[in-house]
This record gives C-alpha cells, sequence and structure tokens, in this order.
C-alpha cells in the first residue's frame, strides 16, 4: 500500500473499532471520521511529494478537512500522521531515525503555521498551563516574537498534552503500540492498555486531571474484562460526554506505523471490527 492510502486505512480501521467512550459504526459522527480519513489521504498524497514543511502541511491538512467536515475529527490524528507519512516517504526502513531528525528540523515559521492549524481546528485547546495561548491573536504574535520552533512550542506543552509529548519523545508510543499490534494484540486491548497508562489529554482538558486519572484507574480495572463489561462503560462515558479522544489519536498512529512495517495484517484488523459487532445501542 502507498503511504497515503495507509494512513486511510489505519483511521478508518481505529474509526470502526469498538473503544469505550469513543465513536464507532452506529454512533453519532462515525461517518465524520471516515470522511475525514478520505480527506488526510489526499492531503498526504499531495504533500509528501513536496520539500518538508511541517507546519504548513499540518495546517494544509486541518484546513483541507475543515472544507468538508467543519467539527474537529482528527486534529489528533493530523498532528501525527503527517510527521511520520513524510518521514516514511523517505524509507520505512528507517522511519524512527528521520522522524527524530524531520521533528528536530522544524522552524519558528513551522510553529507558526501550525499553531493556525491548531486555531482554526475546531478543537477543544483549553487554556495552556504555560507557553502562548493559540486561541488568541497574541499568542501567535508570542510565537513569531519569541522564534520558537515547532519542536519547541510542542515542548511547553508536553508534561499535560499526550501528542505534544510524542513530538518530543520520538512517537515513543506510537512506536510501542504498532509492536504490540504487529505480536498480535488487537485494537481494543492496544486502547484499553494505552487507557490504563497515559491519562487522556482531551478527557484532562475537559474535566479536569482528577477525572483523566479516574479513567485510567477505570481502565486499568476493565481492561481484561468482557465484552459486555466493557460496553457498560461504554454507555456510561457517552451518557457523561467523556470522550478518550487523545487515546484513540494515539491507537491510530500506532496503526499507522504498524501497517507500514507490515500490511498483511490488515485482515486480522478487519476480523476483529467483524467479531466485536460493534454498533452501538
Amino acid at each position: 500500500m502507498k503511504i497515503p492510502e495507509t494512513s486511510e486505512i489505519a483511521c478508518i480501521i481505529e474509526a470502526g473499532t469498538f473503544k469505550p467512550g469513543n465513536t464507532y459504526p452506529g454512533r453519532k459522527g462515525f461517518i465524520d471520521f471516515v470522511v475525514s480519513a478520505v480527506l488526510l489521504r489526499k492531503t498526504l498524497e499531495r504533500v509528501c511529494k513536496q520539500d518538508v514543511h511541517l507546519g504548513r502541511f499540518i495546517r494544509e491538512a486541518v484546513q483541507d478537512r475543515k472544507k468538508f467536515v467543519p467539527e474537529n475529527t482528527n486534529l489528533g490524528i493530523i498532528l501525527l500522521h503527517v510527521p511520520i507519512a513524510v518521514a516514511a516517504s523517505q524509507g520505512v526502513e528507517t522511519l524512527e531515525k528521520t522522524l527524530g531528525e524531520l521533528v528536530h528540523m522544524t522552524t519558528p515559521e513551522d510553529a507558526g503555521e501550525c499553531a493556525e492549524a491548531l486555531n482554526i481546528s475546531g478543537a477543544f485547546l483549553g487554556t495552556p498551563e504555560k507557553g502562548p495561548d493559540v486561541r488568541s491573536d497574541t499568542g501567535l504574535r508570542e510565537i513569531a516574537l519569541c522564534g520558537m520552533t515547532l519542536l519547541e512550542l510542542f515542548s511547553l506543552s508536553s508534561e499535560w498534552d499526550t501528542i505534544a509529548s510524542e513530538w518530543v519523545n520520538n512517537f515513543e508510543i506510537a512506536f510501542s503500540g504498532a509492536e504490540m499490534l504487529l505480536s498480535g494484540r488487537t485494537v481494543l486491548e492496544l486502547y484499553m492498555e494505552f487507557l490504563s497508562m497515559y491519562p487522556d489529554s482531551l478527557v484532562w482538558r475537559r474535566f479536569g486531571k482528577e477525572k483523566a486519572l479516574e479513567v485510567v484507574e477505570k481502565a486499568k480495572e476493565l481492561k481484561d474484562s468482557s465484552l459486555d463489561n466493557l460496553r457498560k462503560w461504554d454507555n456510561d462515558l457517552y451518557k457523561s460526554g467523556v470522550n478518550p479522544g487523545t487515546t484513540a489519536d494515539l491507537v491510530a498512529s500506532s496503526l499507522f506505523v504498524a501497517l507500514l512495517k507490515r500490511e498483511e495484517i490488515l485482515k486480522e484488523l478487519l476480523d476483529e471490527i467483524l467479531e466485536c459487532g460493534c454498533v452501538s445501542e
């Protein structure tokens, strides 16, 4: 498979797999995630043929999606898939090394363009604990005046945002998740593993640290539980509006890396979706 197609399939597999608290077939908004996957593929088809400008590519991906899907569906995925795709276009065999080199080559221009993307994405960003607030013109001007690179911008938020932490730590969660999938773990198992290990950044922003840690503890309790128990928890999360969206993004990036490394696992991933019978009640 080509790199853009692999990204698209990874996003659709993630959206199509039952994951407590998140979107899956039968739940409101599912089709928006599928359309967003297609739109990101089209963006990647274009940008992977150009000279590397990660900030601009991220902004273009957000703009391309927003033309057809106004609500934010995939900012986190864009922030993870764009650099992975660009690095993979230089060779999957050296993906991890190239990815580290690319993020360390980012410029202040990249930071400014990515900040614009965050601002227009429609994502719930919340008030940053430190650093510039990209939701305001003042914050965007601060980024320009400070001359910080995109990696430096993410370093400021890496303490409380897992997507930013991935950039700072060379996408270690994506690569570890890919290895779990390649070793035979299912997407649902990976999601529950991540949910039990990393406080979800979106839950943290919306509901506070205490709620995010509560979700972690519940995931630890249920990660080896029955599908029926997971469905009950899913309904509880959905009714209370708790959506561990960042964890879903991390799963999508793990799927992308795993499929880049070994596309044959696609059949196993599709079989999992069918086995779960993932239609919401």
